[in-house]
C-alpha cells in the first residue's frame, strides 16, 4: 500500500505537466484502483454503539457513551503504518416538535486521533479538544479510549425546561483528515466507509 503512495506521488510529478487534466484525472483514478485491490479484498470496518447513557445532576445534563470500533483491512494496514486516523464522535441535543421537523438546539463533535509510533510500539490516542492523550500497547485498547464519551457536560439551566429534547449520536472516521495518497485509496474503497447510523432516544430531565 505504501509502495503504491510513493508511485502515486511519482507519476504526479512526472505526468501532471504532460498530459491534459482530465487525461491524468483518469490515469491516476486507474493507478489507485489497480493498487488498491488488496486492501479492498479485506474485511470492513465497523462503527457501532455499544452503550450510552444520560443524566442529570445540579441541574446539568451529562452524557456517558461508547463505541465499538473494528477497522477495515485497509485502515488497519494504514494505522500499522503510522498513518494517523482521526474518529468523529458526533452528539446532538434535539428539541422535538408535533407540527414541524425536530431542531438541533445543541451540537457537540469529540474528535479523537490514533496514531502507531513504531520506536515505543505503542498507539496513542488523543483528543484533539482538549489535547489529553494516552498510550496503548494493544491496538484494541486504544480503540477503546478512541471510541468512548466520558461526563460529557450537553446542558445546564440555560436549557428549556418546557419543550421535549432527545439525544443523537452517531461516530464516523474522518477520510478527509488521512493523508492524500490514502484518502485518494479512501475515495475509492467502501471498506474505508465507516460510519455507524445515528442512535436516538429521549433526554430524561
Amino acid at each position: 500500500m505504501f509502495a503504491q503512495a510513493r508511485l502515486i506521488s511519482s507519476l504526479s510529478a512526472f505526468t501532471a505537466a504532460r498530459l491534459p487534466r482530465c487525461r491524468f484525472a483518469v490515469l491516476l483514478l486507474s493507478v489507485i484502483c489497480c493498487f488498491s485491490a488488496p486492501v479492498c479484498a479485506g474485511h470492513p470496518g465497523i462503527f457501532k454503539l455499544e452503550d450510552a447513557h444520560s443524566w442529570r445532576a445540579d441541574g446539568r445534563d451529562f452524557l456517558n457513551a461508547h463505541f465499538s470500533i473494528e477497522l477495515s483491512t485497509g485502515a488497519e494496514e494504514a494505522v500499522k503504518n503510522g498513518v494517523p486516523l482521526v474518529f468523529e464522535l458526533q452528539v446532538q441535543v434535539v428539541e422535538m416538535h408535533t407540527w414541524w421537523w425536530d431542531s438541533v438546539e445543541i451540537e457537540f463533535t469529540e474528535r479523537r486521533s490514533l496514531q502507531y509510533h513504531a520506536l515505543s510500539q505503542s498507539y496513542q490516542v488523543k483528543d484533539l479538544g482538549n489535547g489529553t492523550q494516552g498510550n496503548y500497547s494493544r491496538l484494541d485498547d486504544a480503540l477503546q479510549a478512541a471510541g468512548a464519551i466520558e461526563n460529557l457536560l450537553l446542558s445546564d439551566e440555560a436549557l428549556d425546561q418546557g419543550p421535549s429534547y432527545s439525544l443523537r449520536i452517531r461516530g464516523s472516521l474522518d477520510v478527509e483528515s488521512l493523508p492524500t495518497p490514502v484518502r485518494l485509496i479512501a475515495y475509492v474503497s467502501s471498506d474505508w466507509d465507516m460510519v455507524s447510523k445515528w442512535y436516538k432516544w429521549p433526554l430524561i430531565r
